[in-house]
């Protein structure tokens, strides 16, 4: 259900807010969405450009990359204008779609990096047969993200028959589903049920892959191997895995706190509300930089692409990425 407050003739905002306040979460918004939609973009666009860059990992990273666009293009624009206005002035339908739009989207990027997840993770610790059985094309691999943006759609639409409720919510800036105590059994479903336990594979994924690498590094070591002699694509995903798992800690941490609280009917100031929604929206801007920028192939094909050069006109190590 739309929040019917709106703006009167007043100048009064209707959250009291100062016009610096507005006036700087609206920047912030704004800077925060048009770098998620251009760094995003150009993933999708490297990878799309140089075929030599369609491994399976980085089809999987071009899918991370399509739901951060969509936040960027299809809901983040209603957030920037709420932030401004202070209030929800589209209809109550649109309301509804935004709310099924945004936990599609949101719940397709935690599974899409879980996906990514399990995919180094099988390739680094696992035998290479289960890799291939598991992953054994890219067209396996477009299915799988098929079915992740499925599984998203799926859990996005209970409350459209019934099972919790959609609301606007002016501490957010955003529509989205009431996380209060009479809807606790989607708030289960959705946090505890999907998000927390695939943050928590995530971590116990790159853990793996972290100690599997180490004890590599270990016995390398012990035959006298210099540290450069090391694969680089073992020193590529030992850093993105421990800035994923940091990452993940700081954004989505604080925002599991606060559904719970609102759960459990504890109350949480609107200000640490709107900041923790800044920060669900800053995972759709820094994931081109973990699973791009610290990507060499990526990284690579991103400078010949921002000095207008020709993808692909360069030699590109695969650094072991099928």
């Amino acid at each position: 259900m739309a929040n019917n407050t709106q703006i009167g003739s007043s100048s009064q905002d209707p959250l009291r807010r100062s016009h610096s306040e507005i006036g700087l979460v609206v920047a912030l918004s704004i800077l925060i969405s048009l770098t998620s939609f251009l760094g995003n973009f150009l993933v999708v666009y490297v990878v799309h450009k140089d075929s030599r860059l369609k491994s399976l990992t980085n089809i999987f990273i071009q899918n991370l990359a399509l739901t951060d666009i969509a936040m960027a293009t299809l809901h983040m624009p209603f957030w920037v204008i709420s932030l401004y206005t202070g209030t929800w002035i589209f209809s109550e339908t649109w309301c509804e779609i935004q709310a099924v739009i945004q936990v599609t989207l949101a719940m397709a990027s935690i599974l899409s990096m879980g996906l990514l997840a399990f995919n180094r993770y099988i390739r680094v610790v696992k035998p290479a047969q289960l890799y291939s059985r598991l992953f054994p094309s890219k067209k396996m691999a477009r299915a799988y993200c098929a079915l992740v943006w499925i599984v998203s759609m799926l859990l996005a639409t209970p409350p459209l028959y019934g099972l919790g409720k959609m609301v606007y919510q002016p501490a957010y800036a955003v529509c989205s589903y009431n996380w209060g105590i009479g809807h606790i059994l989607y708030v289960i479903i959705l946090m505890s049920g999907v998000h927390n336990t695939t943050t928590a594979a995530i971590f116990y994924y790159y853990y793996k892959i972290y100690k599997t690498l180490k004890e590599s590094s270990q016995k390398l070591n012990a035959h006298g191997a210099a540290a450069s002699e090391r694969p680089r694509s073992d020193i590529s995903v030992l850093k993105t895995s421990f800035t994923v798992v940091c990452v993940s800690l700081i954004i989505w941490g604080p925002v599991t706190v606060v559904v719970m609280m609102e759960s459990a009917n504890y109350f949480v100031p609107r200000e640490f509300s709107t900041a923790v929604y800044f920060l669900v929206f800053t995972a759709s801007l820094v994931n081109p930089i973990i699973y791009g920028i610290m990507n060499p192939q990526l990284r690579a094909a991103f400078k010949r692409a921002l000095s207008f050069g020709r993808c692909g006109n360069n030699h590109v190590s695969p650094i072991g990425q099928p």
